[in-house]
């Protein structure tokens, strides 16, 4: 057809026409189409997605069956997209009673907008996004969104714009379930009668995996040496807690044996997620949740105390090594536990996101479905146990001699934080930036939020969602 014989702009418009629009106005689909066709009317395409493709240079005009399309479209400024017209009876335009409809596969978003220029134009089209079933975990957090428009300005005319329920937020996991790394036992004290002082055992360490980062190491107490006169007292396990080492041996008293070392702290619970989350063209991100914090390691048990020598019938035979028994020296405490995950972010349920551009809605019905619930933080990995502590020295043939005192058991390291709540799903009709859209005879219909996810107590649990028909995402954003 000659460029001056080519349709006005009103009658290439189904809804302004009693009868069917001219096959040159655009490109035509039918889901009992060809994409191999050449996409008039006589011989339509099958998918939407292959029109928008090759369409650009015949207006820009795309002429859809009113049935059922499972397709994600991205649609370029400047394009046209006519639903609810009757294949049946030579493309009349029923928009009025039924519409052409939309959907994709949970998780994505039916209808886009990106690149191209100019309002892009969608009539009688019912779009779908699906809801998510809690059970299809691979799709924990994902959205519901029905229509994304970017930076795009659109128009909107008879068209249903649907979101289903989103996908609640994974739970926390525990970075791993078994307990921290254990400390190790102590070691023996030294024979008695084998020097005039005799060294107590050496501590045991406990570095949990960082020899470079001594903040979470656990150092036994070292064993009281053994002299002849008297023990002396066992070291303290660090780190640094009440005294713990024992008493050495003295003519009036025997020694005493290491004691436990103190349990580690417990690691702080992470914080719940608050505030709005992402909004981009691929869907929405909600706000991370904070992960608990590890706990600390346990004090090392203190070192037993040394024992007393002397010479004499059943003691040391010889004065120059008749120091007493050593003290064997604490067990390292327990690594502390790392903390738990927090919780993901319950998905969004959103009819429309509108970018910077404008867009303007006439006689549209915006559904939501309900948000999903945030996902509960992790639980803290649990402390290492501490080691036992090391026996004292032995005393050989000295039995006239006490043998010298064991080192105390390590302390069990602290329990690893519990991670935050997620932050519960948003429940919008429409979330905007920039430019409110224009509502003209616009019905909403809001579905429920999503709760927030459990966190170690209220305080750290995650905020429900957001319900709103109309949502400005700058103001959560403070700008």
């Amino acid at each position: 057809m000659p460029v001056d014989e080519r349709p006005s702009e009103d009658a290439c418009v189904p809804s302004k026409n009693k009868k069917k629009v001219a096959s040159s106005c655009g490109l035509w689909v039918s889901s009992t189409g060809n994409d191999g066709n050449a996409g008039t009317s006589g011989a339509p395409l099958r998918t939407i997605s292959k029109a928008l493709q090759l369409v650009w240079h015949q207006g820009k005009r795309v002429y859809v069956c009113a049935q059922e399309f499972d397709e994600p479209l991205l649609v370029p400024g400047g394009h046209r997209i006519f639903g609810g017209l009757d294949c049946r009876d030579d493309w009349r335009w029923i928009g009025d009673k039924k519409k052409t409809t939309l959907t994709a596969p949970e998780g994505e978003t039916p209808l886009k907008f990106h690149g191209g220029s100019g309002v892009a134009v969608i009539e009688d089209i019912h779009v779908i996004a699906r809801s998510i079933l809690p059970t299809h975990t691979g799709l924990a957090g994902r959205s519901s969104i029905a229509a994304n428009t970017s930076g795009i300005a659109v128009d909107f005319n008879r068209c249903i714009l649907e979101a289903g329920d989103a996908a609640p937020g994974a739970s926390g996991d525990a970075l791993v379930n078994d307990p921290a790394e254990a400390g190790a036992s102590g070691t023996f004290g030294n024979a008695a009668c084998t020097s005039a002082t005799v060294a107590g055992a050496v501590p045991v360490s406990n570095t949990c995996g960082t020899p470079d980062d001594r903040a979470d190491d656990s150092r036994s107490g070292t064993g009281g040496t053994g002299r002849v006169a008297s023990g002396a007292d066992g070291g303290d396990g660090v780190p640094t807690g009440a005294a713990n080492g024992g008493t050495g041996e003295t003519s009036s008293r025997t020694c005493t044996p290491g004691e436990v070392g103190a349990d580690g702290a417990a690691g702080l619970p992470g914080a719940g997620a608050t505030g709005f989350g992402s909004l981009f063209l691929d869907g929405y991100t909600g706000p991370l949740a904070g992960n608990g914090l590890p706990g600390l390691p346990g004090q090392g048990g203190g070192g037993g105390g040394g024992g007393k020598g002397g010479t004499g019938t059943l003691m040391c035979p010889f004065a120059s090594s008749a120091g007493g028994a050593g003290g064997g020296s604490g067990g390292a405490g327990g690594c502390g536990g790392l903390g738990g995950n927090g919780g993901g972010a319950g998905g969004a349920s959103i009819a429309l996101f509108a970018g910077s551009a404008s867009v303007e809605l006439t006689d549209v019905v915006l559904k939501t479905g309900r948000g999903g619930d945030g996902g509960d933080g992790g639980k803290g990995q649990d402390g290492g146990q501490g080691g036992q502590g090391g026996p004292g020295g032995i005393l050989g043939k000295a039995t006239a001699l006490n043998f010298a005192c064991v080192g105390g058991p390590g302390g069990q390291g602290g329990q690893g934080g519990r991670g935050g709540g997620g932050l519960g799903g948003h429940s919008i009709a429409i979330a905007y930036a920039v430019s409110k859209p224009l509502l003209k005879n616009t019905t909403i219909e809001i579905g429920e939020v999503g709760t927030g996810g459990l966190g170690a107590a209220t305080a750290y649990n995650g905020a429900d969602g957001v319900a709103a028909e109309i949502y400005d995402i700058e103001q959560e954003l403070g700008q």
